[in-house]
């Protein structure tokens, strides 16, 4: 699997297509059959992903998720135990990941690439 991460518009999506994915091979909920889950941030808004959901994510191609943990932290409690749950999700998919690419500017920058197939 790769992850890809980024800040909001740094050219995640366009780095995806880079790698041969088209628009339908994309999708935002993990049941989807698509190859591709987008906007991985937004599956932890209810809570944890449960046992289930989080083999659908690891058993994708490829799962975007936009950095959240940087900049101003909310004082609103709900909103920085959502930040932590995105970032502990992503160093726990990192771990498992073959490659991981973090998008700055929409430059694609590797952070892990372990040679596995994607």
């Amino acid at each position: 699997m790769v992850l890809v991460i980024g800040g909001i518009a740094s050219g995640k999506r366009t780095y995806v297509r880079s790698l041969g994915y088209e628009d339908d091979h994309m999708s935002a909920r993990a049941a989807s059959p698509a190859p591709v889950l987008l906007a991985l941030e937004e599956s932890l808004r209810p809570g944890e992903l449960d046992e289930q959901t989080l083999a659908q994510v690891l058993a994708k191609e490829v799962v975007v998720c936009a950095e959240v943990g940087m900049g101003v932290v909310p004082i609103d409690a709900e909103q920085r135990a959502w930040r932590e749950r995105v970032g502990r999700t992503c160093a726990l998919l990192a771990a498992q990941a073959t490659r991981v690419v973090r998008l700055v500017c929409g430059i694609p920058v590797t952070i892990k690439d372990t040679g596995g197939e994607s």
